[in-house]
């Protein structure tokens, strides 16, 4: 891309059925931008909406060229919308917010302001946070999960509300792996991380599209893909419950020789069946995730398809994830055939009349 049409900052913004709101958000987001007094553009990527977030979208992007939007086929879920964000934006910087308003808009300038402090990627602490004490407790247990389990650190309550450089953004989105959870990958990126507080907002308009399978997943995501410390938590688990079995055999045994009791119920190995067969699906099932996201890797299929682009030039239209070198088909050679048996051929004649005779 020309350095001279490269845009300071890009806001990116991942949209599903938000109606409501983004005709607000880029009422509130220009002027902000404007007071920063840098060129700046917002990309949206709808992530496949079914309400009339679509028409909305076009109208602001007809109305203001700075306003570019790719749309998804389909709902491909959040993290293939904010892959398809890092990879179109233009600008030296990018500045990540969701559709909600949950972040004001008015706050963008604290993050640019902690950036010029030497900062790679600044993250916004939310002060009064604003969500429902089941998603508070659900994002704290994760980032704990992060922290204790993971090795992962990352500053308390953060959020996806951030600024990070254009470098940084690339390289985490191009990185091989198809389920990525982009806050451990930016802090395992080495990127110089700041911090700055933020004021958080009750959501404008709609509902919360995090539900608890969502979270679920989020969490799987996490610690199946940073870390292989839940198979070795399988393997404690199970010396554990067997070094119990010895000494409770044992323990029966001795019993048995010195006091001459020995009768146990059917209740207790009923109890002990149960209780192994429910490690041993759940160390199957942990196992399965490694496997299943092993297949998923091998498949190699496009994160995401784009049905339409609003406001991109026509040299940009083929950065999407299915023109990724890394996913073409291999060139295959094809053998050049010699001139004179493919004139032999045109002749009619065999190959080996060609051959020249042997001087022995």
């Amino acid at each position: 891309m020309d350095g001279l049409n490269r845009p300071t900052y890009s806001i990116v913004v991942p949209v599903f059925n938000e109606e409501g709101n983004v005709e607000q958000l880029v009422a509130r987001v220009v002027p902000a931008m404007e007071r920063v007094g840098e060129t700046f553009e917002i990309l949206f990527v709808d992530d496949g909406s079914r309400d009339k977030t679509p028409l909305l979208l076009r109208k602001l992007a007809a109305a203001d060229a700075r306003v570019r939007v790719i749309r998804f086929t389909r709902n491909y879920g959040q993290e293939a919308a904010v892959e398809a964000l890092y990879l179109n934006a233009r600008g030296r910087y990018l500045i990540q917010m969701d559709g909600d308003l949950q972040n004001p808009p008015e706050e963008i300038s604290k993050l640019i302001a902690k950036k010029d402090e030497g900062f790679d990627v600044v993250y916004g602490i939310r002060e009064g946070r604003q969500d429902s004490l089941f998603r508070v407790a659900a994002s704290r247990t994760m980032q704990w999960g992060m922290r204790s389990l993971m090795e992962i650190e990352l500053p308390e309550d953060v959020s996806t509300f951030r600024l990070m450089s254009a470098h940084i953004a690339r390289l985490v989105a191009a990185l091989p792996e198809r389920r990525k959870f982009f806050s451990a990958l930016i802090v395992w990126s080495g990127a110089r991380i700041g911090v700055v507080k933020v004021k958080h907002a009750a959501r404008a308009a709609g509902t919360t599209k995090y539900n608890f399978t969502k979270l679920l997943n989020h969490t799987f995501d996490l610690v199946v893909g940073f870390s292989s410390k839940p198979l070795r938590y399988i393997g404690v688990m199970g010396f554990v419950f067997a070094l119990a079995g010895f000494v409770l055999g044992g323990w029966t045994i001795l019993r048995k020789l010195i006091w001459g009791y020995g009768a146990m119920g059917w209740s207790s190995i009923f109890a002990a069946v149960v209780v192994l067969s429910g490690v041993q699906l759940m160390a199957l099932s942990m196992i399965g995730e490694y496997i299943a996201r092993i297949y998923v890797q091998a498949q190699a299929r496009p994160l995401y398809n784009i049905a339409e682009r609003l406001n991109f030039e026509a040299e940009e239209q083929a950065q999407d994830e299915l023109q990724r070198h890394s996913l073409e088909p291999p060139v295959v050679a094809v053998p050049r055939v010699d001139s004179s048996i493919d004139t032999a051929a045109k002749r009619g004649l065999a190959p080996a009349a060609l051959k020249p005779e042997s001087t022995t």
